[in-house]
């Protein structure tokens, strides 16, 4: 049996294989999703810029007396795939995930997801936006009675929301501010 020159060592073997083996982790964290508290801000190239939209949804808000508009995942039909030129939510925040809820005011912009599209929604989301890492209606109706006025008008889309969903966050609302049907009018 030929010996190799370096199996007299076996420690130096281990040591080789576990360098090797073991490469330091990189902290992708710092490189693949938005940093909005650095000066200048660190946006990923997956981020979409969402300024326009935002500044034509507040333009259409303000036509309509609305302080905030809720836009949902879903579409018309209430259908699990939802179709693309249905995707409201990936149109007006960046984000491509199949759950979660934005709500825009004039002066914020918030989405609500689960844990499962947290750092997809930081990669992809610029910094107009607040994730919010709460699910529900009521994390976002304690959102809206502490950003908008008393009194206030909170629009949505009706032909996007369930009859369930519906009455529960007017019903939320309902003591606090008006909430206002209003359909989807901005031009993609």
């Amino acid at each position: 049996m030929a010996l190799v020159p370096w199996a007299c060592c076996p420690w130096l073997v281990l040591l080789c294989a576990c360098a090797w083996g073991n490469p330091k982790p990189v902290d992708l964290q710092t490189k693949d999703v938005r940093n909005c508290s650095s000066s200048p801000q660190y946006l990923p190239v997956t981020v979409v810029n969402t300024t326009e939209k935002l500044t034509a949804l507040r333009q259409q808000m303000h036509t309509h007396n609305l302080s905030a508009y809720i836009i949902p995942d879903t579409d018309a039909h209430m259908s699990e795939y939802i179709g693309e030129h249905d995707k409201r939510l990936a149109w007006i925040t960046g984000f491509t995930g199949s759950a979660g809820t934005a709500v825009v005011t004039m002066g914020k912009a918030g989405l609500w997801t689960d844990s499962r599209y947290w750092t997809q929604a930081e990669r992809e989301m610029d910094c107009n936006w607040e994730l919010h890492k709460e699910v529900g209606t009521a994390p976002i109706v304690n959102w809206l009675l502490t950003e908008i006025p008393a009194r206030g008008h909170v629009g949505f889309d009706p032909l996007l929301f369930s009859i369930g969903k519906f009455f529960l966050k007017s019903l939320h609302l309902s003591t606090a501010m008006k909430v206002t049907q209003v359909p989807w009018d901005v031009k993609k």
